[in-house]
């Protein structure tokens, strides 16, 4: 027994189980003796294996304990295409149960293998047996990972959640500052008019009251010369205390309004005070200010980006709406790719740009509404003019941006694209699409930047042609001369606000103006009839004042007003452009009065910024499309449901309004 322990020792090495066919042979001759059999190994070592046998002949017993044969083996190792050939001698022997079904241990010493064979049992013996430490060990570094990630999501939340509340409440103090700079310059004015009024008529009384003296000297004069005609002097005297009586009645109003003008010059001069008091206050405090503004941008811009799926290069456009939550939108990808661009993002531009390069499907020669964003699917199958101009837009800014032109074929075939559907026009405007008949103002203010961008470009005549008929078309058929506005569309007078601030932004103010355009009355316009001021509850349940722009005239609509943050910003980007017009012409007083309104109410688009609820999102800041969910917008189509919808494009043109980037211009070096 010793010596069989000793022989135990010597091959037993790993605990391994797989499958052995196997035959005795003669050890003299080398024939076969008997049918082949089954087994399979216990243990497995360099020099042989442990071999576990049931139901062995009782005949083939004295053969094995006297080890009179050798064994022909067939190992069948898993995960390997063929059996491995062997040749082993009996070493020993153990029958550990007697009774049938019997079952026995033999162990087998290798005497013919190939050393290539004897490795690969070897191997395969020493993996399995490695097999539950590694699992255990991967098991636990995954515990460990996972245990991490949520650690750090737990903790990028919770800094997330404090600096969308940080800029929440910062916004509200700038916004406070910057409306009373406002109301107390609005204020002023009309006190300014008042005493302008008061001093015309206080100037028209003493003219009046000149008049009365020269007329009471001639009365004078007149009555010591018909002193003697009685009738004549009584009816002199009579008008001489008329004179006196209105002379008295007109000084007592010289007065009055002489001390009016006084109280009203002491309230412009405390005005003027409180104004620049508020103006000190709004400049002490934007250090501060700033610092987490640029925190709260890179914060929107990381949403933007998680929201990028890594197969399509789509961005999901809405985050919390079931019934759309794998949708991307045309236009919202133009917006996301030129957010991209603009925070110097080559590669995840790159990757929206390469899908509407290579994959995207086309109808009718243009690119669709919308595709999913995970399987680049079509979802909306409506081709509109409009979003193939924006994706144009986003590969021009990508061009100007990288000097990068491998996307520049795109641009090209759009505009291309749309020359044939203008040229289809006896008035050369732009459909709303190839299977539509109606003329959008957006579409052709949208189309009249790409040609001008697409020229600067190129160089190609064609494309300046393109643009020059499209303002003479807008300028014809869009303009509203009797309201100084542009109509939402050819012979629809609807007010539709991207409107007002896009003519600004696209055709630029002084352009507007040489056109016979006038760009402050269109702005003036918008903020008379699309200004709004509502209650906006944020997902945490607080009500904040908000103040922007509806989508239209909210009076025209049963459901009041609605703040968009996508058009909002947009006013806040045309209104710094009418600052820098108005600064150019030499009116510094209209310029501070356009910088100031675009201040304000980028500070109130920032009060609506909300943290991410998704995983995907990962807490950081985006913002909700407007100030409520699921209403009408009044241009036929819906806002997203969900308490808590972000949105791609209300986000990404909130990030554009904070940098002063205007998409439908090529920025100013």
């Amino acid at each position: 027994m010793k010596n069989k322990n000793i022989e135990q020792r010597k091959y037993i090495r790993l605990h391994a189980v797989f499958p052995v066919e196997f035959q005795f042979l003669d050890q003299a001759t080398g024939e076969v003796i008997g049918e082949v059999k089954q087994g399979f190994t216990r243990d497995v070592g360099k020099g042989g294996i442990c071999l576990e046998v049931n139901n062995l002949e009782e005949k083939f017993e004295d053969i094995v304990a006297e080890q009179k044969a050798k064994l022909e083996l067939n190992l069948n190792i898993p995960l390997s295409h063929r059996g491995t050939k062997a040749i082993a001698g009996i070493a020993w022997y153990k029958k550990i149960k007697g009774s049938y079904p019997n079952k026995y241990l033999i162990g087998l010493s290798f005497l013919e293998i190939d050393p290539r064979a004897r490795k690969k049992i070897y191997f395969h013996a020493r993996r399995i047996s490695l097999t539950p430490k590694i699992v255990s060990i991967l098991v636990l570094f995954l515990i460990t990972g996972l245990a991490f990630f949520y650690s750090s999501d737990f903790k990028l939340r919770r800094e997330n959640v404090r600096l969308v509340r940080e800029l929440v409440e910062l916004s509200q103090k700038k916004s406070e500052l910057e409306h009373s700079i406002i109301e107390s310059g609005s204020e002023r004015e009309a006190l300014e008019e008042e005493i302008l009024e008061n001093e015309k008529m206080i100037k028209e009384y003493w003219g009046k009251v000149n008049e009365l003296k020269a007329l009471s000297a001639e009365l004078k004069r007149k009555d010591k010369i018909l002193e003697y005609f009685e009738q004549d002097r009584g009816v002199t005297k009579k008008r001489l205390k008329e004179a006196l009586l209105e002379k008295a009645r007109l000084l007592k109003k010289v007065n009055i309004l002489s001390n009016e003008t006084s109280d009203l010059k002491d309230k412009v001069t405390r005005l003027s005070q409180k104004r620049i008091s508020a103006k000190d206050a709004l400049k002490e405090f934007l250090p501060s200010f700033t610092e987490i503004e640029e925190r709260g941008v890179l914060s929107m811009y990381r949403w933007i980006k998680n929201h990028q799926n890594f197969l399509t290069g789509l961005v999901v456009s809405f985050e919390g709406d079931k019934d759309i939550e794998d949708w991307a939108f045309t236009y919202d990808q133009s917006l996301a790719a030129q957010c991209f661009t603009l925070m110097g993002d080559q590669e995840n531009a790159q990757k929206i740009l390469d899908f509407y390069k290579d994959k995207a499907e086309k109808v009718k020669g243009g690119y669709v509404n919308g595709y999913d964003a995970y399987t680049g699917k079509v979802v909306e199958y409506a081709v509109h003019s409009g979003p193939n101009i924006w994706i144009g837009l986003a590969v021009l800014q990508y061009t100007d941006k990288f000097k990068d032109e491998q996307y520049l074929s795109v641009a090209k075939d759009i505009a291309d694209w749309l020359i044939l559907l203008q040229e289809e026009d006896a008035q050369f405007g732009i459909r709303g699409g190839p299977k539509f008949s109606w003329f959008s103002t957006e579409h052709n203010l949208d189309a009249y930047a790409f040609f001008g961008m697409l020229y600067e470009v190129t160089k190609d005549n064609k494309y300046r042609s393109a643009q020059g008929r499209t303002l003479k078309w807008i300028k014809d058929h869009a303009y509203n001369n009797k309201e100084n506005r542009l109509n939402r569309g050819k012979g629809d007078a609807t007010i539709a606000t991207d409107t007002f601030a896009w003519a600004i932004a696209a055709i630029g103010p002084k352009t507007l103006k040489e056109s016979g355009m006038d760009p402050g009355q269109i702005m003036d316009f918008a903020e008379e009839n699309c200004h709004v001021n509502v209650t906006y509850k944020r997902p945490d349940g607080e009500h904040l004042k908000i103040t922007g722009f509806d989508f239209g005239k909210n009076t025209n609509l049963a459901r009041g007003g609605v703040v968009s943050t996508e058009w909002t910003a947009q006013m806040v980007v045309s209104l710094n452009m009418m600052a820098g017009y108005s600064e150019s012409i030499g009116d510094t007083i209209k310029a501070d009065y356009y910088k100031i309104k675009a201040d304000f109410y980028l500070s109130e688009l920032q009060k609506m910024m909300i943290v991410s609820p998704s995983r995907v999102g990962q807490g950081e800041g985006c913002l909700p499309y407007a100030s409520q969910d699921n209403v009408d917008t009044g241009h036929g189509w819906r806002i997203a449901k969900g308490s808590r919808t972000g949105s791609a494009a209300g986000t990404a043109y909130t990030i554009f309004a904070m940098h002063n980037y205007n998409p439908l211009m090529f920025p100013i070096d």
